[in-house]
Order: C-alpha cells, then structure tokens, then sequence
C-alpha cells in the first residue's frame, strides 16, 4: 500500500513540476473564416491551421468550393456560391473600370463583398452550424478585410477574434488593429498613388487616403450593415463596436522585406509563413536543365493569375526576342507551350516548383510581378529580382525590394528589349544585387522563432487572454485633442501669433507716427529755423 501510494506521489509531482512542458489545456474550438478566391492565400493559411490542429485545437474552416484541398482532421463546410461568384466577376468587362475610377472601384468593391458576406451567412451549411445549439466557438479566424458582417459570430459565439492577412498593411488594417498612427505610406489601392516625397506628392496622397476612408464609410461599411442586421438581428452601435474585437492580427510581412513600422503589440508579422510547408521537388529533366547550366539560370513567371495568353502578343514577342539574345538558361512558367524545352535555352512548364528553382544554386535572377509570396521567397533564397509589376500591392513590393538593393522594377506597358536585355545582363553581371540580396535573406532568417511557431504562440495567448485591452489602442481612449497634440501646436502657436501681432502692431504705429502732418511740419518749421 505504501509503495503504491509512494508511486502516485512520484507520479504527481512529475505531472506538476513547472519545468515539464505538458500540454493539459483542453483543445479549442476554434472556427476560420477565408472566402479567398485565388490559391495564394491558402498557402499562408493551411500551415497555420495544420499546426492548430497538432496542437489538438478543433477546427472548422468555411471556405469556397473547389479551392482549399481538404486538411485531414478540419471541419470543412464549402460554400458553392463563393466559387460562382468570382467566376462571374472574372468573366465581365468590369474589373478595367475596377482600376481606373475609385468611386467605381468602391462601387464594385462593395458588391463583391456584400456577395462574399450574404453568401456565407445564407449557406445551408453555415445556417446548420448557427441553428445548432451545441455548438460553440472559442476562438473565430478571419480574413482582416471588409468581411464586416461575419462580425456578428464574434458576438453570436461570445469568441475572440484573430485576423490574418496574407497581403500587406494598410490604413484599414492599421484602424481594425487598434494602431490608428496617422500615415500616408499605406493606401489600400495602389492606382494613382505617388511615390515620391515633395509636399505636392504628399498632400495627394493625404487626399487618396482619405477619399479610400471616404469610400470605405459611405458605401462598402452600409452594404455590410444591411447583412449583419439581415442575419442577426444586432444595432449598428453593436456593428461598429464590433469592428473593434480584433485582439490581434497576423501580418505577413517582416522588417527585413524593406519596410520598418512602428506597430502594436497585437500587430504580429509573421512573413514567410508559409514556407514552412515542404516544397514541390523538381523533376529529373527540370533538374537537370539547371544543374547543366553554365551561365546561370533565369527563372521567369508572373504568379498563378497571370495566364501567358492573356498578355499582348508585342509583349510576348519582346519577351521571347529578349530571352534568344541571353547565354543564360531561363525556366519560364508558361501553359501555352506543349513540350518542356522549346529551345536550348527556355524550358517552359505551366505548374512549376517555384521554391525548388530559387533555392537552386544555379539560379542569378528572378523575372516576377513581384507577388507578396514570390518576393519572399526570393527573398528567403537570396535572389536578385527583375520587378514587372501589374497591379494592387505588386507595385509596392517590388518597391521595397528596389529600395533594398535586391531588384530593379520596369513599366510591362512600355518594355522593349533592347532594356529588358540591358536590365537582365545589370542584374545578373553587377555583384551588388546578389550580395544585398544575400544580406537581407540573412536578415530575413535570423529570427528568435519562426514565422509558424510565432503564428501559433500568439494565437495561443489570444486564447488565453480574452481581456486584450492591454495591446490595443483605440482613437476613442484618446482625445483627439491629445492624440495629435492639438493643445501643445495651439499654445506654441497662440505665442507666436502674439508675438508677431505685436511686432506688427509697433510698427504700424511708428510708420503712422512718421508720416502725420503734424511731424512733418514740424521736422520743416526746425530745418527753417536753422
């Protein structure tokens, strides 16, 4: 008896002691909600979910058909009419429109959203889940967008509220983050937005910025009010406090891609997530193309939304003109050849092991539209990049990578090859772009955790701490008065006016004393005297 009861004791203070590191907090349930129609995103997701879900987390994603493979222990409700929205939006004339007028741009934004929040929340699957009385959400993942409806869960399943997003920052996540620093370097529309520093180019961007904000309060923000109070019933004081429940949200993005911030602690980049997934392998003619290659390989591809027979034919002649003038071997993601090897030279596929080749040692330049993912990755393998940039946050990408000394960024609508040549040779020739490139993926690396285990510790103290007051702040804890300092510029400013309007005053007497009849005359009266 007392051995045994020695052995419970033993076996006690083993499964107490603080140094043991065993995980006996029950699994969360936790729901995501990620309506992205293009695959990128879910690179940054799946991951993240996967290691949720090795942390014993439950977990339920609602997602588009067709689009996130299923992950094995994820609840997947699939939303068919996601997928059939995008493909008609894809197939009308509307998206130039969409790029070339912002209220428009508003307009068509706000309808796409709306449809992306009505059909969720009608889906039979997600109204299934709501109806269910057993069933409860701990934590809620989101998309850090203009998903304002899907708030209302937070309420509905009394959760916390975790954001993602899988581009850049901008103001609309800066003000969901509680980090309403007032900046004029993070427009969320990139058309029309300038990029240098003179006061003209500054007090337009004010203007860009504050017309998207315009945009966001009077027409996106009321279509989303209409859904959230179509399916829940809540006030619009609730919409908008809502807003509010982000208790942090992930950034995929890091310091060392070029751009320091000042952020909250809730504010958590976590760039480079997603290549903690095993990458594609080559296969052996893939492989050996590179590996014979004795003046370096070219890697060339526009991402997974540019098809190469959408683009003009000039353009894909003076690209194809460009390549026959190079010693170089170039890989060239492209569906529109049916054999790998079209000349000695070019080895075109339409899938390609993105991350295999720009880890290959062969590899001296990166051809890119400069994809947030693609320019990680090119940074993460030390690869100098050729920026063609097409639209939204490519621009600014690329930006940032020019400005690290790693790239060279031209205008697709006006390339010729004569330059394209000229560019690639300067970037492949000129050490300086390897060896930035080599410093920032040494920076880029040399983290204290990463990127995955820092998603997943966060998202665990979210959970363990539902009061996030203490890394947030909100314009309404604030003054505005004492936000922007307002009282400290008007007493600076009120002596100032004081002392000039004094200034002003004395000599405004003194030039009226100088000039009346009476000093006149007698000034005369003396001079006559003498």
């Amino acid at each position: 008896m007392r051995l045994s009861s020695a052995w419970l004791a033993l076996g006690m203070c083993l499964l107490l002691h603080p140094s043991l590191d065993f995980n006996l907090a029950e699994g969360a349930n936790i729901l995501g909600v990620f309506p992205y129609h293009y695959g990128s995103a879910f690179l940054v997701v799946r991951p993240w979910i996967e290691a949720l879900l090795e942390r014993g987390h439950n977990v339920t994603l609602i997602t588009p058909d067709e689009m996130l493979p299923d992950i094995e222990g994820v609840r997947h409700i699939r939303v068919n009419n996601l997928r059939k929205h995008a493909r008609e939006f894809a197939g009308t004339h509307e998206f130039l429109d969409f790029l070339s007028n912002k209220w428009k741009e508003a307009n068509l934004a706000a309808t796409i959203y709306f449809n992306i929040t009505h059909d969720i929340l009608s889906d039979n699957g997600v109204q299934k889940m709501l109806s269910d009385k057993s069933e409860r959400f701990d934590l809620i993942l989101m998309d850090a967008s203009n998903l304002d409806a899907l708030y209302g869960l937070v309420e509905y399943y009394n959760a916390t509220l975790i954001g993602l997003t899988s581009t850049t920052i901008n103001w609309l996540i800066e003000e969901l983050a509680g980090n309403p620093a007032p900046s004029l370097n993070e427009p969320i529309s990139q058309i029309g937005y300038s990029r240098d520093y003179s006061i003209m180019s500054r007090i337009k961007n004010w203007l860009h910025i504050n017309e998207e904000k315009l945009m966001e309060y009077l027409v996106i923000l009321p279509a989303q009010l209409r859904v959230f109070k179509k399916f829940f019933g809540y006030t619009t004081e609730k919409f908008y406090e809502l807003r509010g429940r982000y208790s942090l949200i992930l950034v995929n993005n890091h310091f060392s891609l070029g751009k320091v911030r000042s952020n909250v602690p809730n504010l958590i980049e976590v760039g480079g997530i997603h290549l903690s997934q095993r990458p594609e392998p080559c296969d052996e003619s893939l492989q050996k193309f590179m590996d014979e290659a004795e003046h370096g390989v070219i890697y060339f591809s526009l991402g997974q939304d540019i098809m190469v027979r959408f683009l003009p034919d000039s353009l894909q002649q003076t690209v194809n003109m460009a390549f026959a003038k190079l010693k170089q071997r170039v890989v060239w993601k492209n569906e529109l050849f049916k054999m790998p090897k079209i000349s000695e030279n070019i080895y075109a596929l339409d899938k390609v092991p993105q991350r295999q080749i720009l880890a290959h040692s062969n590899v001296r330049l990166f051809i890119t539209n400069g994809g947030l993912l693609s320019v990680i990755e090119a940074v993460d393998s030390g690869v100098p990049i050729l920026g063609l940039p097409v639209f939204f946050d490519q621009f600014n990408n690329l930006r940032r990578a020019q400005l690290a000394g790693m790239a060279v960024v031209l205008d697709i609508n006006n390339l010729d090859v004569d330059t394209l040549v000229k560019t690639i040779i300067e970037l492949i020739e000129n050490s300086k772009y390897a060896l930035n490139a080599n410093k920032i993926s040494m920076t880029f690396k040399d983290r204290p955790m990463s990127p995955l285990d820092t998603a997943v510790w966060w998202t665990e103290y979210a959970l363990r701490n539902r009061d996030i007051s203490h890394i947030r702040l909100d314009v309404e804890e604030i003054p505005l008065i004492h936000y922007y300092r307002i009282d400290s510029i008007l007493t600076i400013a009120l002596r100032y006016v004081l002392i000039a309007g004094s200034v002003i005053f004395l000599v405004l007497v003194c030039l009226k004393t100088y000039k009346s009849p009476g000093l006149g005359y007698r000034l005369h009266y003396n001079l006559s005297i003498k």
